[in-house]
């Protein structure tokens, strides 16, 4: 089958069904299209089935942008991510389940509207880009239409839920209150450059730090692989150019530039109608009358100004400007395009009524010679070809590799495509093709590392694959004593000036807590630091910690002290005094609106939480851990 579609698709289209087509290779294997044993489902929500094929391409989807947004440096590992695909879609079968059978439903209208809403483009509905985003996205308009409406009902519910939360004027006031506090501190910062403890670190210090975090001194397991690659550029010296092919290329080039040739034309029009003096004969008449007075010598402009019925062009001497192809009724362009410059047509009969057709002038389109444009067809048709065989070659490549999993050799055999070999590498840094995250990825995969296979085939790129097999394994170990002492001393040595930074902090904050002044307890030569009308979202100084802080701690009007110490990114510790909090009273009508949408937002979030959790509870779900892998 795969080779009838690549009969059949060539050119860009067929260059987009080969990166498409290869992209599942790369991510799932090629046991899945030959039939390999394992579920066809990613999950199974009420009886329904999630399939196999769906999982794949949103996880591949999500990949995708997130190596877009973060590149080589993935917040979090494919499994994981795998994880979370998995979980959006079981939870979106259920929601979308649950909101049917509750009754909301989305009507074509409300559907229409939405697509046009979502695609538009300067206030209009911009069809180009909704036809490459459904493209990006590999969805028929049917299919997008179906997981659209859904989505909307789920909104739809989110949305009545939302109505339905109350906020009062009372409670929106506090909310209100609260959020514009502002607050009054003086601060204090023991540093932890201040608090070094000089007594020497031991070496049984050292060897106790050593033994107890072994897990902390642990080499990163390393490989090296060899490899086998294809790529679509190598394949261009083995191309043979089709002489004929190519001008037949040309042929239809030169066709298509004949084809936007545009004339400039002028017309009498007279209409005709039901009317007496409308008729088709005394319309005729009318014309052979203006055809006698063109032959006479009368000017074809005076004519069409006094007698042309077209109001358009009547005034302008019945110039119509310049007329392409597909521009006019065909039997105006056929009339047309049969004149010669100057020459006036006989009278050609249209929907439109009678007309005499002047071409006045000829726009021929420039195109290049066979020889200038050798060049450019010559590559065009070689990157067809490639793409016909880089398709044929990756196909026999990941079937070869499958069927003799133990070696490479077969692979050689067959393809005669060299063996290389990459340096030791480790699962989250390597060199040249191995700083390549699809590639690292798969040579630390279960079956290529412990199983001694050869990998799946592997996208680098959209005409770059690989196939690789483990040729060293170096497992993690821990580093010796003598490497990691220094550090370790290091680390010690830190730990226990913030241990005594903390400890003259904590003297500090209980001083203060029973009454002494934040000057009394500090050391001297230190300065006690004000800042008044702190608010909740402020940036800057006294720093992001202080303000969370100070945010959390008690209001001190109940006379109790307001105290508390803060650990600071640098180490140090800051003692926080909470002097005073400010209260507004008078609130923003527009302020209390937007608290009051926020809570109703919250509440909604909350119960649409609610909801979704009481529908996994009660649902029959069984996830395929395969997919995961």
């Amino acid at each position: 089958m795969l080779q009838a579609i690549n009969d059949r698709i060539k050119g860009w289209l067929g260059g987009l069904v080969i990166i498409l087509i290869t992209i599942p290779f790369a991510f799932w294997g090629i046991e899945s299209y030959l039939g390999g044993g394992g579920k066809d489902f990613a999950a199974i929500v009420n009886g329904e089935e999630i399939p196999v094929y769906q999982f794949e391409r949103n996880y591949a989807v999500q990949l995708s942008r997130l190596n877009q947004q973060y590149g080589k440096n993935l917040p979090i590992s494919n499994q994981q991510i795998k994880q979370q695909v998995l979980d959006q879609m079981i939870n979106s079968a259920l929601l979308q389940d649950g909101t049917y059978s509750s009754g909301y439903r989305i009507s074509s209208t409300q559907l229409k509207d939405s697509i046009k809403q979502i695609f538009n483009r300067d206030g209009v509905f911009d069809r180009d880009l909704f036809g490459s985003y459904l493209a990006s996205e590999s969805l028929s308009v049917s299919q997008y239409e179906s997981s659209l409406k859904q989505d909307l009902r789920v909104l739809q519910k989110r949305n009545a839920i939302m109505a339905s939360s109350l906020v009062t004027n009372d409670e929106a006031k506090q909310l209100a209150a609260v959020d514009q506090q502002t607050r009054d501190i003086s601060m204090a910062i023991f540093s932890i450059d201040a608090h070094k403890d000089d007594a020497a670190v031991s070496e049984e210090d050292i060897k106790e730090y050593y033994e107890t975090n072994s897990g902390r001194f642990m080499t990163e397991a390393k490989v090296s692989v060899e490899y086998v690659e294809l790529k679509a550029a190598d394949l261009e010296n083995d191309i043979a150019i089709d002489e004929g092919r190519v001008e037949d290329m040309y042929n239809l080039y030169k066709s298509n530039a004949i084809n936007t040739e545009e004339r400039r034309a002028s017309h009498i029009l007279l209409t005709t109608g039901t009317a007496e003096d409308k008729s088709k004969d005394v319309v005729i008449a009318r014309m052979q009358e203006l055809q006698k007075k063109l032959e006479a010598g009368e000017a074809f402009e005076d004519l069409a100004r006094d007698n042309s019925e077209d109001p358009g062009s009547a005034t302008q001497g019945g110039d119509l400007d310049w007329v392409a192809r597909g521009q006019m009724v065909k039997p105006f362009e056929d009339a047309l395009f049969a004149l010669n410059k100057g020459e006036v047509s006989g009278i050609v009969e249209t929907q439109f009524g009678l007309h005499l057709i002047r071409l006045d002038d000829v726009r021929a389109p420039e195109f290049a010679s066979f020889e200038q444009k050798r060049a450019e067809l010559e590559q065009e048709l070689k990157q067809e070809v490639i793409s016909s065989v880089f398709y044929d070659v990756s196909e026999n490549l990941a079937v070869t590799a499958y069927e003799n999993p133990d070696s490479l050799d077969a692979v050689v055999d067959v393809l005669s495509i060299p063996v290389k070999q990459t340096a030791m590498f480790t699962r989250h840094n390597g060199e040249g093709i191995a700083a390549n995250a699809r590639f690292r990825e798969a040579a630390f995969s279960a079956s290529v590392l412990e199983g001694g296979s050869n990998s799946d085939i592997i996208e680098i790129a959209p005409d770059h694959v690989v196939v690789l097999r483990v040729l060293k394994n170096e497992p993690a170990s821990r580093q010796p004593l003598s490497e990691v002492e220094s550090n370790i001393r290091s680390i010690i040595e830190l730990k226990r000036a913030y241990e005594n930074t903390m400890a003259a902090a904590q003297q500090a904050k209980d001083k203060v807590a029973s009454g002494a002044s934040l000057e009394s307890v500090v050391d001297e030569g230190w300065n006690v630091q004000m800042y008044t009308g702190i608010k909740r979202q402020q940036t800057g100084e006294p720093g992001a910690e202080v303000v969370r802080a100070v945010f959390s701690m008690p209001d001190p009007a109940s006379g109790v002290v307001s105290v508390e110490n803060v650990n600071l990114a640098s180490g140090d510790v800051a003692l926080v005094v909470l002097d005073k909090v400010h209260t507004p009273v008078d609130i923003a009508e527009d302020s209390l609106n937007r608290v009051k949408q926020q809570r109703k937002s919250d509440v909604a979030s909350a119960e649409f939480g609610f909801a979704l959790t009481s529908l996994q509870d009660a649902a029959e779900i069984e996830r395929n851990s395969a997919v995961l892998q």
